[in-house]
């Protein structure tokens, strides 16, 4: 019983200080531990591989614990929103928080934490396990965009991530996501494609067929909410680009009530 009652002591009392942290000092922490990442960084860094675990998972674990408050959601991070993909979608249900492992090379590895809002109005935080080899989990990707679409499915999120391969190559991916009661549904099947219905569509390219693209980081999938349709580049392998050409020319899927459908 007195164990129980210390275990119970202590989670009420993690749980009041995360509760009563400002907004200022939990992004404070977090740049903190940003900081300590850069400096142990392979990009320049030490190549400190434990401290880069180590603060890793600090952040990670501080995203998933302040990010149960409404409030966290809401906040803007106006200064690591300068050094980190902070997405939100427009209804403020769904945001993703991604940064760079630092633990790469030319390829690079980046960790998200989802954070959302619950049909009872919690908030509740999401994240895939965190390993520090990057063998066991893939070089992951960051999100930069997150686009809503009312279906009779409820609402749908998609969200369009990107990869760095290496330097010359890269890749999006263009995913679904619905939050369903209270969790995050990460592979609702909605959308249609030759091979069968899926919850994404990715496509890969060589960085150098788009470098003139003036803005950073290089947007190359469009959504139209009145037509409830998001289109993304063709992309042609040949012997001058092998990786991927992206051209001027689209594909186009549209939701015809039940699932997006290829239109173009």
């Amino acid at each position: 019983m007195k164990n129980a009652l210390f275990l119970f002591a202590i989670v009420l009392a993690v749980s009041t200080c995360a509760a009563g942290q400002s907004l200022a000092k939990i992004e404070t922490e977090l740049l903190g531990h940003l900081n300590a990442l850069e400096k142990a960084s392979n990009y320049g860094g030490t190549s400190d591989y434990d401290v880069m675990a180590k603060e890793n998972q600090a952040l990670r674990s501080a995203l998933l614990k302040y990010g149960t408050r409404a409030d966290v959601l809401a906040y803007s991070f106006p200064k690591l929103a300068r050094k980190w993909a902070i997405t939100t979608s427009s209804d403020r249900k769904l945001r993703a928080y991604s940064w760079d492992s630092e633990e790469g090379g030319t390829m690079h590895d980046f960790v998200t934490v989802y954070q959302f809002r619950t049909k009872s109005g919690k908030t509740r935080t999401w994240a895939d396990p965190y390993t520090q080899s990057m063998e066991g989990r893939g070089g992951g990707a960051y999100v930069q965009d997150i686009f809503e679409t009312d279906t009779n499915q409820g609402t749908i999120y998609l969200e369009v991530a990107a990869f760095i391969g290496s330097t010359s190559f890269g890749g999006q991916i263009i995913s679904a996501l619905k939050i369903d009661g209270e969790k995050l549904d990460r592979d609702p099947k909605v959308i249609r494609t030759r091979s069968g219905m899926t919850s994404s569509i990715s496509f890969e390219y060589d960085f150098f067929s788009v470098v003139d693209h003036p803005e950073r980081p290089v947007k190359l999938v469009y959504f139209d909410a009145s037509k409830k349709a998001f289109r993304f580049p063709i992309v042609i392998q040949d012997k001058r680009t092998p990786q991927g050409r992206v051209t001027n020319r689209f594909i186009t899927y549209r939701y015809d009530g039940k699932h997006f459908v290829k239109v173009s």
